[in-house]
């Protein structure tokens, strides 16, 4: 089982950073003594762990659109011959999952777990940021082996998914 799936959020009061949804998840970070960084007043990166090592979490508040943007980036490479599989394989996950979805960032290559949560007209709360992060750790964790199994297990991505699929069924 992994271990993201056990967490505990220990987090603010929501009163004290309801304006200011990128506080509520940076006293997240420091409450897990997670390494991060505030650039600017919009904008949070941090480094997470997961079953699979750690990932890179870019967190931006956009004020024109009051959207909250969190972007997990895992930490693996597509080589180019793979990407066409690979993103076979994002399509085939991103049908079994609830909250967020994967995708490619093509500058670098680099799968992306991706949620993007409304706020107009209201705060983060901490169940939402609960939920954001769980839905990070539990998807990221399994489905982060797919994309090894395709590139460089010789997997084909309906291969590499069933195995992710079955391996988690499993799981009590």
């Amino acid at each position: 089982m992994s271990r993201s799936r056990n967490r505990t959020l220990e987090l603010p009061p929501v009163d004290e950073t309801a304006d200011d949804p990128i506080g509520l998840v940076e006293e997240y970070a420091i409450d897990q003594d997670w390494s991060s960084d505030r650039p600017y007043d919009n904008e949070l990166w941090m480094e997470i762990p997961s079953q699979w090592g750690g990932h890179r979490l870019w967190v931006a508040y956009h004020d024109d659109t009051q959207l909250l943007q969190f972007n997990c980036y895992l930490t693996l490479k597509i080589p180019d011959r793979n990407l066409s599989p690979v993103a076979t394989a994002m399509a085939m996950i991103n049908e079994r999952v609830w909250l967020g979805h994967f995708e490619v960032w093509m500058e670098e290559l680099t799968p992306v777990f991706r949620v993007v949560l409304p706020l107009r007209g209201s705060s983060l709360t901490s169940e939402q940021l609960e939920d954001v992060m769980t839905s990070i750790f539990q998807e990221s964790d399994r489905f982060y082996p797919v994309f090894q199994w395709v590139i460089w297990g010789g997997k084909s991505p309906a291969e590499a998914v069933a195995a992710a699929v079955v391996e988690t069924d499993g799981e009590a």
